[in-house]
């Protein structure tokens, strides 16, 4: 049986809570004061891929929770009253802008991979690439179908 891989993004402004996961409260106050953990991104992601776009603007407490989760593999939550693990097995995808900053040799050692991309300098190879950008979004089908 084939399970789907998970593709989570992990946008910018996450909170630690919303990454690591945290207690559902209105769930709690309905369970009756019986904690209820709302699971986070490092749940969705178990099996698959985490997405993190301007990676090296992560703030430091969300790198180091991301680290601390990629070594072990687990993520463990400690949350009022509640403690529990879970799997968290992903692989990491991040793009950045080197111009913004650098990215902390740490979080560096958790890519296996990393490539340049440059723009085309051209001014016609650049307006065909906007063409074909504007093709797949009105048509991806269509779009797809043509390269085929």
């Amino acid at each position: 049986r084939k399970i789907p891989t998970p593709f989570v993004n992990l946008p910018i402004g996450a909170t630690e809570d919303r990454v690591l996961g945290s207690i559902d409260f209105s769930a709690t106050l309905k369970q009756g004061g019986k904690p209820v953990f709302s699971p986070g991104l490092l749940a969705a992601a178990n099996r698959g891929i985490l997405y993190i776009d301007e990676v090296n603007l992560l703030p430091a407490h969300l790198v180091d929770v991301l680290l601390d989760a990629s070594a072990m593999g687990v993520n463990t939550i400690q949350r009022e009253g509640l403690a529990l693990s879970h799997p968290a097995r992903f692989l990491l995808v991040g793009t950045m802008n080197p111009e913004e900053g650098d990215l902390r040799p740490q979080l560096l050692d958790r890519f296996g991979l990393m490539c340049d991309v440059l723009a085309p300098q051209d001014p016609k190879v650049r307006s065909e690439v906007v063409r074909q950008r504007i093709a797949f979004e009105t048509s991806p089908e269509g779009f797809r179908d043509k390269w085929n």
